[in-house]
């Protein structure tokens, strides 16, 4: 692989994100892939055991969300809990204005999610604990989220695991969506770059480390894969140049990653893509596994 190169990553570039994001949404399937962990969590026995006492108390379910992006999935889960319980409370941490707005348009045109109470921190989820930590509030939630959002929280693993728990109450559930090492992308990513946009954390583990993290303070793991794919026939066909700038940007996380990248990097990277362990074909699709695994765990 050739040396590492200057460029512009992807998070540092919210306008740009949001565009490339927006067309690997659009060639991902199956629709509406990424909501499937939403019944898991609302079938989570711990969850109804959460709501049980809070009916006796009178208190609201406390949910947080970190990285909640447009808030697709968040919005589908507090539909769900407020089909169980009326009083919940929700934080949602994102830093990207354009997501957080697209959010809140979400929430204010949809009469059933008024009936939570929104806080709303267009934040980074360090900048958030730090905003927690200078106002004294040590408040815990029952139920956190961090779909495809825990690579950009620095630190390192056991450190993001630790600040997480200790924001969770006992009893209670912590979801997270997170890559797979062998899916298409996780095949794709030797590359010296990433580190640097993803905050020196985003290629360093996957959820088998996770997990075993997760375990080691005690918390209860379930997973699940989440089943997905992208079809990249505009990057290898060329047919329709925007979609594959976009796509390619969004996979190297790189912003103008064709123009900026060495020839010969932009040569590996391609030939990546057409590799048939990475690149499938089929019914006339190019395709490459982008699945995530979902982890469910329980703080005891």
């Amino acid at each position: 692989m050739a040396a590492n190169f200057e460029h512009v990553s992807l998070v540092d570039d919210p306008e740009h994100y949001e565009k490339t994001f927006s067309t690997f949404m659009d060639h991902k399937f199956p629709p509406n892939s990424r909501e499937a962990w939403v019944p898991m969590v609302l079938k989570h026995g711990n969850i109804r055991t959460c709501i049980s006492r809070l009916e006796q108390s009178g208190k609201s379910l406390r949910v947080i969300g970190i990285g909640s992006g447009t808030g697709v999935e968040d919005c589908k889960l507090i539909n769900g809990l407020l089909e169980m319980y009326p009083k919940i409370h929700i934080t949602v941490v994102e830093p990207n204005e354009d997501h957080i707005r697209q959010y809140q348009e979400t929430v204010a045109s949809t009469e059933n999610l008024q009936k939570a109470d929104w806080d709303w921190r267009q934040q980074s989820w360090d900048d958030y604990l730090t905003f927690r930590r200078e106002t004294n509030d040590s408040s815990k939630f029952h139920i956190m989220t961090s779909v495809y959002s825990i690579h950009y929280v620095q630190g390192g693993l056991d450190a993001a695991v630790d600040r997480m728990v200790d924001c969770l109450k006992d009893g209670c559930v912590l979801l997270i969506c997170i890559n797979r090492k062998d899916n298409g992308l996780g095949m794709m990513s030797d590359w010296p770059w990433r580190n640097d946009h993803f905050i020196g954390l985003g290629d360093q583990f996957d959820s088998l480390e996770l997990k075993e993290s997760l375990e080691r303070r005690g918390l209860l793991c379930e997973e699940a894969v989440l089943a997905e794919y992208c079809d990249v026939a505009d990057c290898l066909e060329r047919k329709n140049e925007s979609d594959a700038r976009d796509l390619e940007d969004f996979m190297t996380h790189v912003v103008n990653f064709r123009e900026r990248a060495p020839s010969e990097v932009y040569v590996r990277f391609m030939k990546q893509l057409q590799d048939p362990k990475i690149c499938s074909r089929e019914k006339g699709r190019d395709f490459i596994d982008v699945s995530g695994d979902v982890i469910i765990a329980k703080r005891e």
